[in-house]
């Protein structure tokens, strides 16, 4: 069932600030390639946004964004999809609702705000469509590196079987 935001926001609000986290499916390309459409995201509370975090934000319109700070400006803070280049803003402390911190994905857990998916995220917030480029090769690269492992460990696997080494 989905159920239109209107409805739903008072209720993922008063989540958010009895301290819960709240889960959400994550629509639309604009967050790509850290984050894809049916990606489900955990949203937590967030006092305050830091330049790089992924934040819900609600615009003068009513219309719900899920987007990366890009700068702040005294007590303002302004977002951008990472797939565009426009900034939205500014925005105050009231329309953040939540700031994402998981996204799950093909049965993980991937956290965003920290380590590598963040430091990620600000480097490709830095660097333009370099970014994008060599985000890319890196992906291409980590997935050849995970077909080298599963190789590596099949043929041990199949070897350590083949050898004797079975339990008599």
């Amino acid at each position: 069932m989905i159920l239109p935001s209107r409805e739903l926001m008072p209720v993922i609000c008063a989540a958010l600030e009895r301290g819960q986290q709240v889960r959400l499916t994550a629509t639309g390309s604009s967050m790509q390639p850290f984050l894809f459409d049916g990606d489900v995201i955990a949203l937590e509370a967030c006092p305050w946004p830091k330049v790089g975090d992924i934040v819900l934000v609600r615009g003068a319109t009513g219309r719900l964004v899920l987007h990366r700070v890009a700068r702040r400006v005294d007590d303002a803070f302004y977002v951008v999809g990472d797939a565009q280049r426009e900034q939205e803003g500014p925005f105050g402390r009231r329309a953040l609702l939540g700031r994402a911190v998981l996204v799950f994905r093909e049965e993980r857990a991937i956290r965003l705000d920290r380590g590598v998916p963040w430091l990620a995220g600000r480097i490709w917030m830095r660097s333009g469509s370099r970014g994008r480029v060599a985000l890319l090769w890196a992906a291409r690269v980590r997935a050849l590196g995970r077909r080298l492992v599963r190789r590596i460990s099949l043929k041990n696997a199949k070897g350590a079987t083949s050898e004797g080494d079975r339990c008599p």
